[in-house]
């Protein structure tokens, strides 16, 4: 009966041993799952925090973005004026080249009606000239153009008395005259000149007068002057000389 019971005692005490052994190695893989959980808990948390953050960047960025867009809204809703704006001020500039165009047009129809009129008025103008002296002494000459630089009459305006020169303004047939006085004891001799080719020559001597008085035929933009040849002579100034010309007919 002893040894049943020490045998049913072992065997409990082996079963008691192998249980507490179940447990122990249970009880480990347990604290091993534990310890991988708490690793993955730790590695879940840290990509949780990093998560977040990375959310938060997102967020700024989202927000920064918007703030882009509506700039970039407004912006182009400033284009948008800006270009309404300048398209009206297209419109109003090309309104007002178009009032300028009219405007040149209607000053160069004007002109033109002018011109036109100033030449019928020129075609009707009968060109007459008188010029003197305004020295009243004697002049000594050499080879030059004598300049009457006294006007009484120049109708036309072609007369010149700074350069003694009659431009022809219209066309035709003139009468030229000139008068010219000697000095004593001594000759003068004076040519009329039209685009410096001689046409007549005036004389004196010893204080008689040299004149002439000839019909010349003239283009418009011909010159006539008065012009001395040679030299040591001298000529009375004042109303003792003149040069005078008179449109006669076309």
């Amino acid at each position: 009966m002893t040894y049943v019971l020490l045998f049913i005692n072992a065997i409990v005490v082996a079963l008691m041993a192998k249980y507490v052994y179940d447990n122990e190695r249970r009880f480990g893989e347990i604290s091993a799952k534990l310890d991988r959980t708490a690793v993955v808990e730790a590695q879940m948390a840290l990509d949780i925090s990093k998560n977040e953050k990375r959310l938060e960047e997102f967020l700024n960025e989202l927000k920064y973005d918007r703030t882009v867009v509506a700039q970039m809204v407004q912006d182009i809703s400033n284009n948008v004026k800006r270009i309404g704006e300048i398209s009206a001020e297209q419109k109003k500039d090309q309104s007002v080249v178009a009032q300028m165009t009219l405007a040149i047009s209607k000053i160069e129809k004007r002109t033109e009606e002018i011109s036109a009129k100033l030449k019928n008025d020129q075609s009707e103008i009968r060109p007459a000239f008188t010029a003197y002296f305004k020295n009243g002494g004697y002049m000594n000459l050499g080879h030059q153009k004598l300049i009457f630089d006294s006007v009484q009459l120049n109708v036309g305006g072609g007369y010149n008395p700074g350069t003694g020169y009659f431009t022809v303004p219209r066309a035709g047939l003139y009468l030229v005259s000139c008068k010219v006085r000697s000095n004593h004891r001594t000759h003068l001799h004076v040519y009329l000149m039209k685009n410096d080719k001689r046409v007549v020559l005036g004389y004196g001597e010893n204080y008689n007068e040299g004149s002439f008085s000839i019909p010349v035929q003239v283009a418009k933009g011909d010159r006539l002057v008065i012009h001395h040849g040679t030299t040591g002579e001298s000529v009375e100034g004042g109303l003792s000389s003149f040069f005078s010309a008179v449109f006669i007919s076309d």
